[in-house]
């Protein structure tokens, strides 16, 4: 989700790709979420399969995001203030801008009164101003202790161990109960607390170290990248179907989400020949953070005024689409308004030259 400046010799086109899918899988989520609250029915086929697979998307954006900012200290090096300026530009003031935003949303329709000026910051600083932005302040907690981690683990050695120390982290805070009571234990056992999720920033530096041969490795093998991915999907439906619904936070994440990144780089040079898939999926990734601040207000202005037959089934595909492109649209109009990148950062996207790898994938393709 987050996006650091990259050097103009070498944009990654791969992460990009990635962070669409992510995008795709969360408002999945979100949209089939809200379908099955509005019809307030059982779970179909269907609408069960795109909430519980579009459960890899969160912790796609945490890879995303640790990876982002390793690779660019692998390239570029570290500078404190640079890293503050830039983090609070474009993650930390739009945070704060759209808590407000969804505060307010929530008082106007829903007539929540807002609390003592202590209560309303405590739910900012936690996400729990709107349902989804408990992830934005995960990513600002990683950011509090990410100049101490770029200094201990800064070559590809240290960054493996650093990758293994977290997945035991993450795998025993599984489930994690501090047995405190009041709003500090229920942060150290809520999805918001950063620690549980430190495994995926920490498999993102990992990537960054060692991107070179994973892309070598991944993009050689596209057809067997795609099988890949099809069995990580085919085993989280098994999942799902034998242990009932789940969460983003699942043991089988450890394994399922390095996987699926690393197949989704595999696949990318395969996605990049169809044009339409390609351009789209390149706005998707460009306006990613953007749809994933503004997409649930939308879902919340369509449940309260499209009339509720809008909500079957057979419509959230529609549905789906409908939230994108309105999103996008929002997102492009709001460009034309000066300081708009405080609002809503949008990357720039640098025209993609023909890459050694992507020629060879073509080949075996063939």
């Amino acid at each position: 989700m987050d996006e650091t400046a990259k050097p103009s010799k070498k944009y990654i086109f791969e992460i990009h790709f990635l962070r669409a899918f992510a995008c795709l899988a969360v408002v999945g989520v979100h949209v089939s979420a809200t379908h099955y609250g509005m019809n307030g029915e059982t779970w179909n086929g269907f609408t069960y399969f795109i909430n519980q697979i579009g459960r890899f998307g969160t912790p796609i954006f945490a890879v995303i995001s640790g990876f982002l900012l390793f690779y660019q200290v692998k390239r570029r090096g570290f500078q404190l203030g640079s890293f503050i300026r830039s983090r609070f530009s474009k993650i930390l003031l739009p945070f704060l801008i759209w808590s407000l935003a969804y505060r307010f949303l929530l008082y106007h329709y829903d007539h929540q009164e807002l609390g003592a000026p202590s209560t309303e910051l405590a739910k900012i600083l936690t996400g729990e101003s709107f349902y989804h932005l408990y992830f934005v302040a995960i990513v600002v907690q990683f950011y509090l202790v990410f100049p101490i981690l770029q200094k201990i683990f800064n070559t590809q050695t240290l960054l493996l161990i650093f990758t293994v120390v977290s997945l035991v982290i993450s795998y025993n805070l599984y489930g994690f109960d501090p047995g405190l009571e009041g709003k500090w234990g229920e942060w150290l056992a809520g999805k918001s607390f950063m620690p549980i999720w430190l495994f995926y920033f920490a498999f993102g530096g990992f990537m960054a170290y060692f991107w070179d041969g994973i892309v070598s490795f991944a993009s050689k093998r596209p057809w067997k990248m795609l099988v890949l991915s099809l069995l990580v999907t085919a085993g989280a439906v098994v999942e799902y179907k034998v242990n009932g619904y789940v969460s983003n936070r699942r043991l089988t994440n450890l394994i399922n989400i390095p996987l699926l990144c690393i197949a989704v780089v595999g696949i990318y040079p395969l996605l990049s020949r169809l044009g339409l898939v390609k351009k789209t999926l390149t706005i998707i990734g460009q306006y990613s953070m953007g749809i994933y601040l503004i997409h649930p207000m939308i879902l919340y202005l369509m449940a309260r005024h499209l009339p509720q037959e809008s909500w079957e089934t057979g419509y959230v595909p529609v549905l789906f689409i409908a939230v994108l492109i309105s999103a996008a649209l929002f997102i492009r109009i709001l460009q034309f308004v000066p300081l708009s990148g405080f609002i809503i950062p949008v990357p720039r996207i640098k025209k993609e030259k023909a890459r050694p790898e992507e020629a060879s994938a073509k080949k075996l393709s063939a």
